[in-house]
């Protein structure tokens, strides 16, 4: 059994390294979406042998996902994490 994985900050260095790492170690991934903001949507990132077309950060639906990882910088993190932490992803309220 894998995990649903979200990666937001998908395009940057950072963001491309966490796919790499995942796919590296062959992270359980039952189910992966990468994330951008809307200047980078629809960019096309590497995970493994999968090419993963990028959604849009502001309007993408955090409920039912297992992992969220972030790497879009502190001021977006402000904005984007805590509300993801109330929707149950990590089990703090």
């Amino acid at each position: 059994m894998g995990y649903k994985v979200v990666v937001a900050g998908a395009t940057g260095n950072v963001g491309r390294e966490m796919l790499n790492i995942l796919a590296e170690r062959e992270f359980p991934v039952d189910e992966i979406t990468a994330l951008a903001s809307r200047k980078s949507l629809g960019t096309e990132v590497s995970f493994g042998d999968k090419t993963l077309k990028t959604k849009d950060l502001d309007t993408f639906d955090f409920s039912g996902w297992d992992i969220a990882l972030f790497a879009i910088g502190s001021d977006a993190t402000k904005i984007y994490a805590p509300p993801r932490r109330r929707c149950g992803l990590c089990g703090h309220r």
